[in-house]
Order: structure tokens, then sequence, then C-alpha cells
């Protein structure tokens, strides 16, 4: 094929579905040149799953930012902290200035097929807020080869089916069923991807909390799902969702940071305790830090005493404190939230009896 034909593409255009974004020369032709010689020379690991629960052996893949699947953190710091990332950090830039203004980047890999790996039908995630782009990587590809990325429709029927070609990005929902098919026998190349994980920018608040919980270190500790920090964030939106006190949210958002009796680990100490309270402010730091010492959830399920005015609560050790009836009644929405993150408020019915009646 002629280098005419390899290189001179169509403007941008727009698949008839809206869900699907289809832009043939998206990235400037430097910015590709750039990205291409970056890739070109990273080594790639074999093991990576586009579905856990069906794929057997998975694919080839190089992540360039510190974030697991269920990642909410924005990770784009981690491009600028290595010049040899700049230009994954230029054209993070691009994508976000002119497709996805609104967006954070929860996560950033590069994906490579060989033949005899498959791709197998997923999800990104089910967050409705989040994005995907999917930027293909080389230079040259025939129809033959296969390898396109197909997407299905709410019936499980093929919806589109996109061939790979140089410079090519897709941007859909994350939650839309999606494959990267493998690559045939007459492909000698690797078929490579960038891809690009976003959310949607949430409030003020989220994205504070977040930063703030990323450089404690709550993205290294592991959580029921995902990480702590993803714990401790999705925590803070269910609060927020119901429009309590932004304390009461910002306390929950930070409820295990110091530990608890069933989540041993701690991100920060005692020590810290002026500093939380002088970003989040005392009220919240103040419910966090009684949280951890509490033998909860039976005590805010079913307290010692519980009067109008205060609570008697168990702590952990045996002890005993008096509550005022405020700040008990804030910590039994605090581990609603709490529980109800990990499914299984159900479980505490007094608990669940208070976080349906909001």
């Amino acid at each position: 094929m002629a280098l005419e034909s390899i290189t001179t593409r169509p403007p941008p255009v727009e698949l008839a579905d809206p869900d699907v974004r289809l832009l043939d020369d998206f990235f400037p032709p430097d910015t590709y040149d750039e990205l291409a010689e970056l890739i070109s020379n990273e080594p790639l690991a074999y093991g990576s799953r586009s579905n856990p629960r069906t794929d057997p052996n998975g694919h080839w893949s190089r992540n360039f930012v510190e974030a697991v699947r269920t990642n909410l953190a924005d990770v784009s710091s981690d491009l600028t902290r290595d010049e040899r990332l700049a230009p994954l950090d230029r054209a993070w830039s691009f994508l976000r200035d002119n497709q996805l203004v609104n967006d954070v980047l929860i996560r950033c890999y590069l994906n490579g097929y060989t033949y005899g790996t498959d791709g197998y039908f997923h999800m990104d995630s089910e967050r409705p807020d989040e994005h995907t782009t999917v930027v293909y990587m080389n230079d040259y590809w025939e129809p033959d080869w296969a390898g396109e990325s197909v997407f299905l429709d709410a019936r499980g029927e093929i919806l589109k089916s996109v061939l790979p070609r140089r410079n090519r990005a897709i941007i859909f929902p994350s939650g839309l069923q999606h494959a990267g098919r493998g690559v045939s026998r007459k492909c000698m190349v690797l078929r490579k991807t960038l891809i690009f994980k976003t959310r949607r920018t949430r409030s003020c608040n989220f994205e504070r909390l977040s930063s703030f919980l990323r450089q404690a270190g709550a993205t290294k500790y592991g959580h029921k799902s995902g990480t702590l920090h993803d714990h401790l964030v999705r925590t803070f939106a269910l609060l927020e969702a119901k429009g309590f006190d932004e304390s009461v949210c910002l306390g929950g958002g930070l409820h295990a940071i110091y530990g608890t009796n069933a989540y041993q680990p701690a991100v920060l100490s005692e020590s810290d305790r002026s500093r939380v309270a002088q970003e989040f402010g005392t009220r919240a730091e103040e419910l966090a830090s009684l949280f951890t010492i509490l033998d909860r959830p039976k005590t805010l399920e079913f307290p010692t005493e519980l009067t109008e005015h205060a609570a008697v609560v168990e702590l952990r050790g045996g002890r005993r404190m008096e509550l005022q009836r405020v700040p008990f009644d804030d910590l039994r929405k605090i581990e609603c939230a709490n529980l109800a993150d990990q499914n299984e408020l159900s479980k505490h019915k007094t608990l669940q009896a208070i976080w349906q009646a909001k």
C-alpha cells in the first residue's frame, strides 16, 4: 500500500450512535509521533485480563500510572513525575482539552495483542460518569489482520465494529460492553492500543478529599472493593448524595484513616490530627477520630444507653464513653454509608432503617 494511503486520512467523523465517538487523525502529528516512539521502547508484561471472570490467559500490557481497576483518584500527576512520560502527559492534555474537558484521568496503560491472545466482552466500569478512550498505535493495519474493537448494544447484538487504524481514537462510556478481538494468523505484528480511562470531575469536596487521601497513601492500601482511597471517597459520595452536613460527609470520607476495629491499617497517626483538622475542619476530624475508637458497628446499632440528649457507647478494649446525641447520630450516618458501600447494611436493621428514612 502506498505511503499516502496510510498517512492521509479523512477529517474526524462521529459514528451514528452518539455513545461511540470515532475520531481519525486524532492527535496532532508531532504528538502521535512522540507517543509512537515512547511506546516502541516500552516493555510489556503478559497476563492482564480484559475480563477477569472469562479470560483464562490474558494479554500484554504496560501501566503508566499507579492505579488499580477500580481507581477513582486523579492520577494525571503521575505523568509529570518522569520526563520520559512527557509525551503521554501532552497527549492526555490534548484529549482532555479537546474531548473530555470535564474529566479527570484515573488510568492510563498500553495494551498489546499478538496472535493467540484474545479479548473478551466486558465493561470497564459500572459507574455511569466514566469514559474510555482507545487510541490505535499501529502505523499500518490490514483488514485481514482482524483485531477489531467490537461494541454490543443492550440486546447483545453488535452495535459497532471498528478496525485499527493509525492515530484513530474511539471514545465511549466505560459501561458499554466491548471487546478487543484477537488478531488473525496472518498478523505478524503487535496490535497496540493506548488506553485512557477517565471520570467526570465531581464536587469540590470530593476532589479535595480524593487528592488528600492519595497523597497520604490511601491508594496503596487494599480494601474490600479496590483500595482504601476508593472506599473512603465512595463513602463520602453516599453521604453527600443524601444531603448531609459537610462535616458529616467529610468525616465519613476520613472514617478509616486512623484505622478501625475492623480495618487495622492506619494511613495517618495521632500526630496527624491537627493537619487533618486544618484541611477539613475540626468537626470532621473529630468524627473520624471517634469512629476509630468505637466498637462498631455493634455499639452504633445498639448503644448501651440512649436518651434524647446522649448515648453511652462501647469502645475498643471494653471501655465506655458518653457522647452527645448529635455526634452519635452523625456517627450512625457515617456507619450507614460505610456499610452500604460494602453491601453489608442489610445486616444491621436499625442502621438500615435510619439510612432509608433520610
